[in-house]
């Protein structure tokens, strides 16, 4: 990996390492406030359940104070992290990139344009803008049913007290397997997208930060080369490869439309292979890069892969970060079950995790492409 790029998306898992951070104190502020009163759901029945239900309700003013004290205070370091991200690494690559042209076509060196600030800004506004929306914000609010940590608390309420009324369940065990399951459920943001899908507060992150991450990489870099009027560019490559970029992966490929006066035709054009949609090349997750191509001096030193293979071992690699992702998560939630002084479920999740962590060693063993990456399977504290 490029070693700007490394250190950018270094800087952009602290982000989502943090946000999954908030999430997992944030269930901590919920399992306190429930403890509260967890005496009274010993041999509790179906009526004294539903006294239990408004003295747990009723801590809601003060959880809610507690929830919006605690991501204020941290709002202002999710702004700083994401600008410094965004925009400030951003013109980094840019400058650099100029500097690498420069030296290249023997042209004199350019100062960072101002169209190239004005996209990195852009896509720093809109990142912060659309986290702080969808995300900061379901958090801060003091409206019980508009705060996601809120909902989940009262939902986590609601669904114990039908477990015992309907006689599956002890009452403690009821609250104990709750608060995982909506656990596993994640934190609500406010948005649904037009497939209908509720994102949750990790998964959006992630999604956002990481995509973003790559696109402001490659769009200052693709930038500066339209400056410098070279409009190729050789594609890296990957054993594993979506559909869209599998075909054009290792190849000289043209980065302008077909309607720019400067396109090269003899070439791939990106913008045939989805440039710019989320399931495209250079779209979300895609982690191809792009190094400018100059004729009669760059040379293609990339590896090719036969793209029906590489499609087949990127659902494989799909696997792996699945295993990777459940193995942080079983983590996270064993945390929670050791906060609710819950052994049963800390001896089911340990046995949950080594499970998935022989599933990753065996797919490891039976696929030479794949490596083990052992920080992906770590969660991390704070900032």
């Amino acid at each position: 990996m490029d070693p700007q790029l490394s250190k950018m998306m270094k800087k952009a898992s602290k982000i989502v390492d943090y946000y999954d951070y908030l999430q997992q104190h944030t269930f901590y502020l919920l399992i306190d406030t429930l403890k509260k009163h967890k005496g009274m759901l010993i041999n509790a029945d179906e009526e004294n359940v539903l006294e239990w239900r408004l003295k747990a309700l009723a801590e809601m003013g003060g959880l809610t104070d507690k929830v919006v004290d605690f991501i204020a205070k941290n709002i202002g370091y999710s702004k700083q992290a994401i600008y410094d991200l965004i925009q400030d690494q951003g013109l980094k690559v840019a400058k650099r990139m100029n500097i690498e042209l420069s030296t290249a076509l023997k042209q004199p060196m350019k100062d960072v344009s101002k169209d190239t600030v004005a996209i990195i800004n852009a896509y720093a506004d809109q990142t912060f803008r659309n986290v702080n929306n969808y995300v900061n914000q379901t958090l801060l609010t003091t409206n019980v049913h508009k705060n996601a940590a809120l909902k989940t608390y009262q939902n986590i309420i609601d669904k114990t007290v039908l477990d015992v009324s309907t006689g599956t369940k002890t009452a403690d065990r009821a609250l104990k397997d709750n608060i995982l399951q909506w656990y596993d459920k994640g934190l609500p943001t406010s948005l649904t997208d037009k497939g209908g899908h509720e994102w949750t507060l990790e998964g959006y992150t992630r999604t956002v930060i990481t995509s973003t991450t790559h696109r402001v990489f490659n769009e200052a870099r693709a930038q500066s080369m339209k400056e410098f009027d070279t409009v190729l560019a050789t594609m890296s490559s990957h054993p594993a490869a979506r559909p869209a970029c599998a075909p054009i992966q290792g190849k000289v490929v043209c980065i302008v439309p077909k309607s720019d006066p400067k396109v090269d035709l003899s070439y791939p054009n990106i913008y045939d292979y989805g440039y710019g949609k989320p399931a495209g090349t250079q779209g979300i997750n895609c982690s191809h890069i792009l190094y400018p191509y100059i004729k009669g001096v760059s040379h293609n030193f990339q590896k090719h892969y036969d793209p029906e293979q590489a499609v087949k071992n990127a659902k494989i690699q799909q696997q792996q970060r699945y295993y990777e992702r459940s193995i942080r998560h079983l983590k996270r939630k064993k945390e929670l079950a050791e906060r609710d002084d819950d052994p049963e479920s800390v001896r089911k999740l340990n046995q949950g995790i080594r499970g998935y962590q022989a599933k990753l060693r065996q797919i490891v063993k039976d696929n030479d492409f794949l490596a083990r990456q052992y920080s992906r399977e770590q969660i991390v504290e704070g900032k």
